[in-house]
């Protein structure tokens, strides 16, 4: 790669929310055009709000004081409204749900490169590649609300590659990516000209040779980052024998509603255990069943065949929520209260049992809850499950925008609390540092690895 000062990236900000608390000050950072620079720090440390200030949504949707400038080629961009903008840079958000406005992949791809102008051939032309891209041909007609969480963030980043800007900011894009997604999207990082700023909560190994520096926000400031070793975690077991969740000759089928030309998903489960105390790990490429499955246990979709047991008994399926707590992908969707306080009081728990799970996953109880960041909207998810102590959970991509010291941490608390977790993950690193047995959905059946 050899970069050149056309298109120089620099900026040096200072912001605050309205309600005076401060982000960042005087925080610098620059990129030579082509430079590929990682952002690597915690949940809460200011990644995602700098991508939104840097795209415009902030502070015209989110108020707050900002100084400073941002400059790309010497033009500085923070005087532009968001149109404007369009051109010189665009983010892909953690959010997925955030972002996605329309009906269909196609639309959701379409709608800004018609508000660049483009002819109809170009347009075209861009959206095939970028389907393409991403491996969505097939779903271009398909609603997005029918998409997995991974198809969503890579529906994501297809609409960004299609718009092309100068700069590209990816905010957690590699998380709720199968491996084989993320070692693409790496390629596709590597091989871009273009500047690309990434935000990240934890190092992965698909970052390796893809990044020409790597930096974090430390304090309300940018930093060089210091890399240290993975440090392997325990977990505590539990010996007690206790409740068992079972199920055998499940069978999902969903047709796609919004497209009559793409053939209806399904997925086999032979049979399925969970201990109280134990801990599974379940992986599987995007949109393989995963997160139906859960749902199927947690009692919040129907199975077309098959039965669903406790210890031994069949459980029906409205009886199950009270039994599985369901961890979903994005934590808002399980989020309604103004601040962590309301969320963590409306589960009845005492004063002493919610103070206990303030400390434990790092929660302010008077923060908003709209104003927190993703990964720390998904702590206040696991201490709302937490407290309504249910005996069994599952965790789909809880790892997703949270560091790995947070997703050890509740990880063993759950443990601890004798509750049997099914962890849904596509980080290998943590699947092979998780105790217990791992199970694979390949093929539309999911089976145990041996």
């Amino acid at each position: 790669m050899n970069p050149c000062p056309g298109h120089m990236v620099e900026l040096d900000i200072s912001f605050s929310y309205h309600t005076g608390e401060e982000i960042f000050s005087s925080f610098s950072l620059s990129a030579e055009e082509g430079e590929h620079v990682l952002v690597l720090s915690p949940p809460g440390s200011g990644k995602t709000t700098l991508a939104r200030i840097l795209t415009g949504s902030i502070p015209k949707y989110i108020e707050g004081s900002l100084g400073g400038y941002f400059r790309i080629g010497g033009r500085d961009v923070l005087p532009m409204d968001i149109p404007e903008r369009v051109e010189l840079v665009g983010r892909a958000s953690q959010n997925s749900d955030e972002m996605l406005l329309f009906s269909s992949v196609e639309e959701e791809i379409s709608f800004p490169l018609e508000n660049l102008g483009l002819a109809g051939e170009e347009r075209e032309r861009r959206i095939s590649d970028a389907l393409s891209l991403f491996g969505l041909e097939r779903y271009r007609d398909v609603s997005t609300s029918e998409l997995s969480g991974g198809e969503k963030r890579r529906l994501m980043l297809a609409v960004l590659y299609a718009v092309d800007p100068l700069v590209y900011i990816l905010d957690e894009s590699f998380d709720e990516l199968s491996p084989y997604w993320r070692k693409r999207l790496a390629e596709l990082v590597h091989s871009n000209p273009r500047t690309v700023i990434a935000l990240g909560s934890h190092e992965l190994g698909e970052y390796d040779a893809v990044f020409d520096r790597v930096v974090m926000i430390e304090g309300k400031a940018c930093r060089s980052y210091v890399q240290r070793p993975f440090q392997p975690y325990s977990f505590p077991s539990s010996s007690e024998s206790g409740h068992i969740l079972s199920a055998e000759s499940i069978a999902v089928e969903r047709e796609h509603r919004s497209s009559g030309s793409l053939p209806s998903f399904s997925l086999s489960v032979p049979s399925f255990f969970l201990s109280e105390g134990e801990c599974t790990t379940l992986i599987g490429e995007n949109g393989s069943g995963k997160s139906s499955f859960s749902r199927i246990l947690s009692g919040l979709l129907k199975e077309r065949a098959g039965t669903v047991r406790l210890d031994g008994n069949v459980i029906m399926q409205k009886d199950r929520r009270h039994v599985v707590a369901y961890l979903m992908q994005n934590p808002y969707e399980e989020l309604f209260l103004p601040t962590v306080s309301d969320e963590l009081h409306s589960t009845g728990a005492s004063d002493d049992d919610i103070e206990r799970a303030l400390e434990v996953f790092s929660l302010d109880s008077d923060a908003y809850v709209q104003e927190m960041s993703y990964g720390k909207a998904k702590m206040l998810q696991a201490a709302v499950f937490y407290l309504l102590d249910r005996p069994f959970a599952i965790f789909d991509e809880l790892d997703s925008a949270v560091s790995y010291d947070d997703f050890a941490k509740t990880i063993a608390a759950y443990l601890g609390k004798g509750c049997g977790i099914l962890v849904i993950t596509h980080d290998m690193r943590i699947a092979s540092m998780l105790p217990g047995r791992k199970l694979r959905i390949e093929g539309g059946v999911l089976h145990e690895c041996e």
